[in-house]
């Protein structure tokens, strides 16, 4: 087997007497080896180093050797020495793919509602989760506490890396009904106050009807019914029951308040952020109370994203102003506050609303009494003794 890196040449000998030339070889310590007869033929491997001492020899025994090809590394690097700017611009190409790897280069935010785009996006830019940041400045589960403190809103937030690539998941703050494996026995029970309005149930016994009222724990649909053959089977209940639920909102709003207004000022900062860093083009960060917007412009080619963007920012000052509302822009902000509670409540559909509106001293006090139509059951595991163990009878 030729050598590796070493350089070595194969070579066929002709001639009448190879046998000669082989054993004065050896006697002057020249290493000839896998030496290897096929069709008629004789091959062997020298060094190249030695490759003219052979020469001499073969011409004293009347041997010819003629070179068939060279193994080695360095033949194949003398191949390209003339290509220097070949291998130079192959191992700069290497470098810049190993330097890339090193930055995220795109950010995937799953399950994100828009109403939360601007915070989230906020968020996670401090934090430091964007385009052309360093892989390794990520760190998962410190990254997700400081996310949860920061949006409340989200139940769980997830962030994982694999490669470039950074995914943040989110998962939003909604009531989550509890399940019971699929095999194991359950009641459905009541989860909250209501009066029923529809049950139907394709496993289990039904317990309620239209225009019963149940409170939580009541038993919906059980899990429990009599065979034909008159013994108890216990199931796992599904179905679905419908309720009226009634709900009350409140929320107060002061005739005084201190607000926060625009000035009029606004600071604008161009950014550029390749690789990791932030370079400002032209403004400076302001001092003060600022509220920021900006839009982001990334380098997109062939439908890659590269880690190089182009942010335009605009800080708009904003003063502190201590405001006197009336009784009617009171009662306005307070029934804006109160829609969005209502609106982001666990419901199917309001059936009904009442409001009442009452001025006190320092503020209006705005009252809604909805009236929701949801499905109020969840599964509830039903206990299972287990069978005594029968002693057999001598």
């Amino acid at each position: 087997m030729p050598g590796i890196f070493k350089k070595t040449i194969c070579f066929e000998m002709t001639g009448s007497s190879p046998e000669r030339f082989l054993n004065i070889a050896s006697r002057r310590w020249l290493n000839v080896f896998n030496v290897n007869q096929k069709d008629g033929r004789t091959f062997a491997f020298g060094s190249a180093k030695e490759f003219p001492a052979l020469c001499s020899v073969a011409q004293k025994t009347g041997v010819q050797l003629v070179v068939i090809s060279h193994y080695g590394l360095a033949y194949r690097v003398e191949k390209y020495r003339d290509r220097w700017g070949f291998a130079t611009g192959f191992v700069l190409f290497v470098a810049m793919l190993w330097f890339l790897s090193l930055f995220v280069w795109s950010v995937d935010v799953q399950n994100l509602p828009q109403q939360y785009a601007v915070s989230v996006s906020d968020a996670l830019y401090d934090e430091g989760i964007r385009v052309g940041v360093l892989c390794s400045s990520i760190d998962g589960k410190t990254t997700e506490k400081n996310l949860e403190e920061k949006l409340p809103k989200f139940d769980m937030i997830t962030v994982s890396r694999m490669g470039c690539w950074a995914r943040v998941q989110l998962s939003a703050s909604v009531p989550v009904r509890k399940h019971v494996d699929e095999h194991e026995p359950c009641n459905l029970i009541a989860k909250e106050s209501g009066q029923i309005v529809s049950v139907t149930a394709s496993q289990g016994t039904i317990f309620v009807k239209e225009g019963d009222i149940v409170v939580p724990g009541d038993v919906l649909i059980s899990g429990v019914f009599d065979s034909l053959e008159e013994s108890i089977v216990m199931v796992h209940a599904k179905g679905e029951v419908m309720a009226l639920v009634d709900s009350t909102f409140s929320e107060t709003v002061d005739y005084e308040q201190i607000v926060t207004e625009p000035t009029g000022h606004t600071v604008n900062i161009n950014r550029l952020m390749a690789f990791g860093l932030e370079i400002p083009l032209f403004g400076s960060l302001p001092q003060g109370n600022f509220r920021r917007t900006y839009e982001e412009y990334q380098l997109t080619l062939l439908g890659f994203d590269f880690p190089i963007t182009i942010r335009r920012e605009q800080w708009h000052e904003l003063c502190y102003t201590e405001k006197q509302f009336t009784p009617e822009e009171c009662t306005t902000q307070a029934e804006k506050e109160l829609q969005r509670r209502i609106d982001k409540a666990d419901h199917i559909e309001v059936v009904s609303s009442e409001r009442t509106v009452n001025e006190t001293a320092n503020g209006v006090r705005v009252t809604r009494y909805v009236t929701f139509l949801k499905e109020i059951s969840e599964e509830k595991p039903l206990l299972v003794e287990p069978k005594p163990e029968t002693i057999p009878s001598e």
